[in-house]
């Protein structure tokens, strides 16, 4: 009986010895997988995401005018933003964007002058290694909030050229994780975007018939890390 009691006494001890051998191995696992999170967080947070932008054509689009004053007494302008995610880890979104247009390079004007400012209606979202086109249409009160000097001179037929436009918005970053959850990043981002021209009729697509005949040059938009506002 002595020596039964021993045997089950070294299978008990063999038996916790393996058990605590395999509970440390899970813990082990476990916490090499926690700190692999916390790193990737870090590593997201150190090199954060970039949208590239372009404003479609290099231009501001304007319904034509027939009369002074307008029809309406408005101004639309349209335009299109064209976003790429080079990204193949997180999808980004531009949020809360307000846009300013402004004289940069007029003669007619001795310090730059803002020609027009007014928040975007639509965030602009693009998934991973995926292009978004943003169409975007305003209406502006003239004398209100585009001065009468443009106004006048897009009347005229003649187009504003040498515009700066510049983007301000939160820029956000969604990156999956191996655990399933996201770690989003946001931050100010602004733009500008350069040279813009200004001018009644045609599109901002580089695909309007209007645009067949020649060729269309989108303008740039840099970060402002990349590129100090003209003004």
């Amino acid at each position: 009986m002595q020596m039964a009691a021993t045997e089950q006494s070294k299978t008990a001890t063999r038996t916790f010895g393996w058990l605590y051998v395999a509970r440390w191995a899970v813990a082990s696992v476990v916490t090499v997988l926690a700190v692999a999170v916390i790193v990737r967080a870090v590593v997201v947070m150190l090199h954060p995401e970039k949208l590239q932008l372009k404003l479609a054509g290099g231009r501001v689009a304007v319904d034509w005018i027939p009369s002074m004053p307008p029809p309406g007494n408005v101004v639309a302008l349209n335009f299109v933003l064209r976003a790429n995610n080079p990204s193949g880890r997180a999808s980004v979104e531009y949020t809360n964007v307000t846009v300013r247009l402004t004289d940069v390079t007029s003669a007619s004007s001795p310090s730059p002058t803002k020609i027009a400012e007014f928040d975007l209606s639509q965030s602009i979202p693009v998934l991973q290694r995926t292009a978004h086109e943003a169409m975007v249409r305003v209406t502006m009160t003239p004398g209100e909030d585009v001065p009468m000097r443009y106004v006048r001179a897009l009347f005229e037929g003649r187009s504003v050229d040498g515009v700066e436009m510049m983007l301000r918005g939160v820029f956000h970053s969604h990156v999956a994780m191996a655990s399933g959850d996201y770690v989003t990043t946001s931050d100010l981002a602004t733009y500008y975007c350069w040279p813009v021209t200004i001018a009644v009729g045609g599109s901002s697509s580089s695909s309007s018939p209007d645009y067949a005949s020649v060729v269309v040059t989108d303008a740039p938009c840099l970060d402002k890390s990349e590129a100090p506002a003209i003004v």
